[in-house]
């Protein structure tokens, strides 16, 4: 369990440093990254856990921008993908979850 938690971390500095060097406004990238920043590596590791496969990489970034609530938009341009890849991204990490009341993504 320790080293998931480790592993969240990594992905979380990881997409920090993304951001940072993204070409987002300066004031969003602040933003962002203290919403980052807020948001608790147990938290997300307890998530992952109650996932049925276990999650990839790219599917930590994702959830990790997904629960830090950034547009979709920003989101394709972060990623270099198209808007439309985010949304399949969303549907396909959520169908990796029990169902849930409310998805915190």
């Amino acid at each position: 369990m320790q080293t998931q938690y480790v592993y969240i971390e990594t992905q979380m500095e990881h997409l920090r440093i993304l951001i940072q060097s993204s070409s987002l406004a300066p004031h969003m990238k602040e933003e962002l990254i203290e919403r980052l920043s807020l948001l608790q590596p147990s938290r997300v590791d307890n998530l992952c856990a109650s996932a049925i496969k276990p999650l990839t990489a790219t599917n930590i970034r994702y959830l990790l921008i997904f629960l830090i609530h950034m547009e979709v938009t920003d989101v394709a341009g972060l990623f270099h993908v198209d808007t439309a890849s985010v949304y399949s991204v969303r549907y396909r990490l959520r169908k990796l979850f029990p169902p849930m009341p409310v998805a915190p993504f």
